[in-house]
């Protein structure tokens, strides 16, 4: 198979193992990182409030899945870049500018038409030539914040795929979010298991311990069943305040 010197490490590797093995380890290795400096998107500030921010796809607006969300997070991060949107090179191209020289997007993995898995990447706009071009095709498209907005969640799970879940259900809505440093302490310490496995070799995992990728795919379905539960209560909520009061009987007054 030919190799392709095309991974964030600059070592030949063959398009599986580039697909299959590098981007996970890469991901796992920036994770492992900012856990170890305490510098991760969805840890919580001195007063225990995490800042939950989505990043937008140029394309549709949504905000990106869990398992593209968080990779593109901690590169906000390190560059302190302040746009929450990423766009494709094509799509870059196609709004009239171009990437400055030497920028590198955040490669993920994804399934195409013909079932087989290839490898992308997306850039901020901060990473092109003109920015502004990039801000101003996207502010239409754009989803905002469910209704959910302005409520409180708080994160009461250190069990990976529930805390990341709670993080990504706040971050598609708009809740506020806060979790105890306990709990987002004994997260760090669970989820590590999992990164430290992912960055051995593959002849040395330990198959019965989930893949980060895995996590932050079922952490998605979790934040989606999250947002439903919420929204079905804020409706509830405000069916209840809009059926007309029963009129209480006049009270009849015997002397």
């Amino acid at each position: 198979m030919e190799n392709e010197n095309t991974n964030p490490f600059e070592t030949p590797v063959s398009k599986s193992e580039f697909s299959g093995f590098w981007i996970p380890s890469h991901n796992a290795k920036v994770m492992k990182a900012g856990l170890d400096a305490n510098k991760a998107p969805f840890l919580p500030d001195h007063n225990g409030k995490v800042k939950a921010e989505p990043v937008h796809t140029l394309s549709q607006g949504y905000c990106l899945p869990a398992s593209r969300l968080i990779p593109v997070q901690f590169e906000k991060m390190k560059k302190g870049y302040e746009s929450n949107i990423v766009a494709t090179r094509n799509q870059i191209n196609e709004a009239g500018t171009e990437l400055k020289d030497g920028e590198k997007g955040v490669l993920y993995n994804f399934k195409g038409k013909d079932e087989n898995f290839h490898t992308a990447a997306v850039f901020f706009p901060e990473q092109t030539e003109n920015p502004g071009v990039i801000m101003e095709m996207a502010k239409d498209k754009i989803n905002q914040p469910t209704n959910l907005k302005g409520l409180s969640l708080t994160i009461e799970s250190a069990e990976p795929v529930e805390y990341l879940g709670s993080y990504i259900a706040a971050c598609k809505s708009g809740m506020n979010l806060s979790v105890s440093p306990e709990i987002a302490e004994d997260f760090k310490k669970n989820i590590m298991v999992n990164v430290n496995n992912d960055l051995k070799k593959a002849e040395n995992r330990d198959k019965s311990i989930d893949s980060v990728g895995n996590i932050l795919f079922n952490a998605d379905r979790r934040g989606t069943e999250i947002l439903k539960t919420f929204a079905f209560e804020q409706n509830q909520n405000q069916n209840s305040s809009m059926a007309p009061k029963k009129q209480e009987p006049e009270m009849e007054m015997i002397f």
